[in-house]
């Protein structure tokens, strides 16, 4: 059995550019989140559009974010740039493995061992509290449009976060069916839909799912794996959703951000970001948007 070792795959921290897709919600470190609100403790929801950093006036468009280890972005799905919100400062260096937008507009992101959330202004991050394991390690995160925060780890747990307790507290894991692991992350859309990239268990690294990553929905409560298609990309760590595609974010050292079609995975690149600073490529380890966007009909 193989398995992706995440943070083994995470480089140093490089130059950020923040994301503005359609979908994401603060861009630069001055810009607020999707609301209005200075911060990304809290917020209305709202039905998306022109209150929502990167939409240009879209409609059904929430501000969709991304992230390196250490550095909030926000991408504008329109002028395919990706702006800076700011560094996450978290304690002790703490590696940020993802992100999620709550219907409140909080960004809540988590490293292997705590639960924090971010401002929208500036990316700096307050701690929630720590947080057991989630199967070997949480590297993915997502917000139902009913608020119920999910983790999940690279071997097929999933794992619901109770936010009423203090500090939160990690249900028992749900695994995911047909032999299948998360890649990188999972993201939940108004409907309910929940799509995740995913791996076969038995692929060696290199080799099959690993080199081209499933797109699949998952049911959260059962574990159900419901098979969508290839990719055709590896290592899509980061997944927001915008316009009626899934949106990916890679983490293998080429910057690309692929748009994916949810009824088939078949994938087409939507830009490629390099770091303004160093000139490599980006590196993503997250992204999120708000679990109320949906498809439009």
């Amino acid at each position: 059995m193989f398995f992706i070792e995440r943070n083994q795959y995470r480089p140093p921290a490089m130059g950020k550019f923040a994301l503005c897709f359609v979908v994401f919600a603060a861009c630069a470190s001055t810009r607020p989140n999707g609301q209005g609100s200075p911060d990304a403790s809290g917020g209305s929801g709202g039905d998306g559009g022109g209150s929502q950093t990167g939409c240009g006036g879209l409609n059904n468009c929430y501000s969709v974010y991304a992230h390196s280890n250490d550095t909030l972005y926000v991408v504008d799905l329109q002028a395919k740039t990706l702006q800076l919100v700011g560094k996450f400062n978290a304690p002790m260096n703490d590696v940020i493995t993802d992100l999620a937008v709550a219907p409140d507009n909080t960004i809540y992101v988590i490293s292997n061992t705590v639960l924090y959330t971010a401002s929208a202004t500036d990316g700096h991050v307050t701690k929630v509290g720590t947080l057991a394991a989630c199967g070997m390690k949480g590297v993915a995160l997502t917000v139902t449009p009913g608020g119920q925060l999910w983790t999940g780890d690279f071997m097929g747990a999933l794992c619901q976060i109770d936010l009423a307790t203090n500090p939160p507290t990690v249900k028992p894991p749900v695994r995911m069916q047909g032999g299948m692991a998360l890649s990188g992350d999972l993201v939940a859309i108004n409907d309910g839909t929940v799509y995740g990239t995913a791996y076969k268990l038995t692929d060696a690294a290199g080799q099959g799912t690993q080199m081209s990553n499933d797109l699949v929905k998952i049911n959260l409560t059962t574990g159900a794996v419901t098979m969508v298609g290839a990719t055709g990309y590896p290592k899509l760590f980061g997944t927001s959703f915008a316009e009626n595609f899934v949106i990916g974010f890679t983490h293998d050292a080429t910057g690309h951000v692929v748009k994916i079609d949810p009824t088939t995975g078949a994938s087409t690149i939507f830009a490629t970001f390099m770091d303004p600073t160093t000139s490599n490529p980006i590196s993503f380890a997250g992204a999120g948007v708000n679990a109320l966007v949906s498809i439009i009909q």
